[in-house]
Order: structure tokens, then sequence, then C-alpha cells
């Protein structure tokens, strides 16, 4: 099993394009750690504030191994993704079955 994290956020006018930017170096920082499947977002095709961000880790280990990372890395230097938010976002960790992820690459 996999763990599946699934963020839902929604960004305030205005910051769209610097939130874009954390989310993107958030992502690829994530992609490069040991336990990181994959990791990507997404922005809704109706709402340009409302974002999917996901990231698939090999076990609940690496999750916390790599947020920690983001945190004492990323979030130090740029405040984190919370300065940019319009409200508290929607969080969720799942359990996945590993063939569950397949993009085609």
């Amino acid at each position: 099993m996999l763990v599946l994290e699934t963020i839902v956020c929604q960004t305030v006018k205005g910051k769209e394009a610097r939130f874009e930017r954390m989310v993107k170096s958030r992502v690829e920082l994530s992609k490069r750690q040991d336990g990181c499947v994959d990791s990507w977002y997404g922005i809704s095709n109706s709402d340009p504030f409302l974002y999917l961000i996901q990231t698939a880790y090999v076990d609940m280990d690496k999750f916390h191994e790599i947020k920690k990372l983001i945190e004492t890395t990323l979030d130090a230097k740029d405040g984190g993704l919370e300065t940019c938010l319009n409200g508290p976002p929607l969080l969720g960790l799942f359990d996945i079955e590993e063939n569950a992820i397949n993009f085609a690459k």
C-alpha cells in the first residue's frame, strides 16, 4: 500500500502566480526524494484559484520525512503555502494500491 496525500485549496486572488510557483517547488522537491512515488498538481478548469495537489509516498514514515524537509527548507524560506490561501485547505491521507498510480510519462 502507498500513502496518497491530497490537498484541495483555494488561493487568494492576486496571489495565484506566487502560489503556483510555491506549489511547483514543493512538487519538484518531493519528487526528488527517496520515498516519493510521484507528485503533481492541477488547477480547476472552472475556478482558476482552486488547486488540487497530490503526492504519493511509499509509507507514512517517508510522508513525515519529506513533509519535515519541506517545512525546514521551503516553508522556512517563503512562509509556506498557507500565506496565500483563502481559508483552510481540505487535507486527506489515503491508502492506495501500488498499481493505482500508472501515468504515461
